[in-house]
């Protein structure tokens, strides 16, 4: 490196096909990745102006070798789905000779794991480290790892620098209002991370956010990226109130979608105010319809508040279509916790249904619990469609029934004719609205409408026929009983075949793979 290293290179690895990265679908709709980089662009923004900065998603294009011999040092930010790629181009940037720092989630969390592929590590959340990073830097005398268990007050936390990419490379632009959670679910290490207390960011930091991306000439989803944006319900009602105020200052640009907790349903204001302020989704950590498991687990707020199918109907009733996260594998777990989890995912009308096996990350209650028990061994990351999302421990369940049991849920619930009929009961459920054939042809809508219907029709005529033809058939249906919702539903159109693909293609051969020849530690069974 100079003396004084000006030139920083951050970069963004890419992520093989995941059932969050849209991969399948996102080209038939003229798009290169599903979200950009918001940490990189925020580590960007707490970057003094005296340093030149270049980004690379490898998500939208290659990392080459001139962005590598233009840096004096190289960045990487990375969660645990993109360690295949993360190792592999850090490795290219070593090779050139240059220095290579790692930050972000997969690093704070497996520390270990990845220290040997790089030369320094900016761990925690960057507000606390960064700085410190770039102290030492410009003092010529960095040391190893910057790591701090310090609670930045993101109050003061700058816009992400969104002027840096192209956000029409991309289907929903990201932003984060808050950090930490109020539970204490035995298997999430969100509390690990960022604390129990939920910082928030002010209303009037989200506004100059939302400013930002409005100048870009950005219109379409937003997607609130919090582990649980209703974390402080005092303070997100605040936010809300003033959202819905700038919305209708600015013509309504954006759609918005976010995670919560099921307890969204118990408070009817604060629902109403979501709902108010233009939120179309909300993705919730159902996990089990096991009373038993969810306890053990200490999910408790699931457990209160009536049944959970009748909190999700309240959440679909007030105007939110609801995503939902599931689990197997937990201990109290039964062979017929398959067949149940596919009954709830469909009596609850849920189309983007989740599951992943239980897996203790570190630092979490569970992983502590698990080796107490002597039941916990193995990595939990490694490469495949879906990479860290297997069980490493010793499961009360033979695993390669779990494995099996999984296979099933995903095979059925993304058929397209299953998945379409889940979708359009949950339009279904939905409220309804005044529509009149001049409201489809306005420069809002369905005709002219930023979805562009014109590539979405090329789509359906070069897909497979068992998608187009239930495609077809869901379009009709929707044509016939929500026609309201028609343009928002072809959103989900383009969902759909991405599932179903990569179900068909990566996620079924693979998980087949696994239970035939499981790796020899999973054998082990709990005493």
């Amino acid at each position: 490196m100079p003396q004084v290293p000006r030139r920083l290179l951050l970069v963004y690895p890419d992520f093989d096909p995941t059932y969050w990265g849209m991969q399948y679908s996102l080209p038939l709709v003229g798009r290169k990745a599903f979200m950009p980089p918001l940490g990189l662009l925020t580590i960007a923004a707490l970057t003094p102006a005296d340093y030149e900065l270049h980004i690379v998603d490898m998500n939208c294009g290659p990392l080459l070798d001139s962005d590598i011999a233009w840096a004096d040092l190289v960045l990487f930010s990375a969660m645990m789905m993109q360690q295949r790629t993360l190792f592999a181009a850090a490795r290219r940037c070593r090779e050139a000779g240059k220095a290579v720092v790692f930050g972000g989630p997969y690093p704070t969390s497996f520390t270990a794991e990845c220290a040997e592929h790089c030369d320094h590590m900016v761990l925690n959340e960057g507000e606390v480290t960064w700085p410190l990073f770039l102290r030492d830097l410009a003092a010529g005398a960095l040391r190893r790892i910057y790591a701090s268990a310090e609670k930045p007050d993101i109050t003061q936390s700058p816009c992400p620098r969104f002027d840096l990419i192209r956000l029409s490379d991309y289907a929903v632009v990201p932003l984060q209002y808050s950090r930490g959670c109020p539970f204490q679910c035995e298997f999430c290490d969100i509390v690990v991370l960022y604390g129990r207390t939920p910082r928030t960011k002010t209303p009037a930091q989200m506004m100059a956010e939302l400013d930002g991306i409005y100048a870009t000439g950005y219109r379409g989803g937003i997607f609130i990226v919090d582990d649980n944006f209703i974390g402080n319900k005092r303070e997100t009602a605040r936010l809300l109130a003033e959202l819905q105020s700038w919305n209708n200052a600015h013509g309504n640009p954006f759609q918005y979608g976010t995670e919560a907790s099921l307890n969204l349903a118990d408070d009817p204001a604060l629902l109403r105010a979501l709902v108010d302020a233009g939120f179309l989704w909300a993705f919730i950590g159902i996990e089990t319809p096991s009373a038993e498991a969810l306890q053990s687990a200490n999910k408790y707020q699931n457990l209160r508040g009536g049944s959970m199918l009748d909190r999700v109907r309240v959440l679909q009733n007030a105007g939110l279509l609801v995503f939902g996260g599931f689990i197997v594998g937990f201990d109290g777990d039964t062979p017929d916790i398959f067949d149940r989890q596919l009954e709830f995912i469909n009596a609850a009308a849920i189309p983007n249904a989740l599951i992943g096996q239980l897996g203790a990350l570190p630092g979490t209650p569970l992983s502590a619990r698990l080796e107490r028990e002597g039941r916990l061994h193995g990595s939990l990351t490694r490469d495949g469609g879906l990479g860290p999302f297997y069980s490493n421990f010793a499961t009360s369940l033979p695993f390669d029934a779990i494995v099996r049991g999984q296979a099933r849920m995903f095979r059925e619930l993304y058929r397209p004719a299953a998945y379409f009929a889940r979708l359009l009961e949950a339009y279904r459920r939905l409220p309804r609205k005044s529509h009149r054939l001049r409201r489809l042809l306005s420069p809002g809508g369905i005709l002219l409408g930023s979805v562009r219907l014109a590539l979405l029709i090329r789509m359906l005529f070069i897909v497979e026929p068992e998608y187009r033809r239930e495609a077809f058939r869901f379009l009709w249906s929707m044509l016939r009983e929500s026609p309201e919702y028609l343009q928002q539903s072809l959103d989900y159109l383009v969902m759909a075949y991405h599932y179903f693909r990569f179900t068909r293609d990566k996620v079924l051969p693979e998980l087949e793979a696994v239970a035939a020849n499981p790796p020899a530690l999973v054998l082990a069974r709990p005493a």
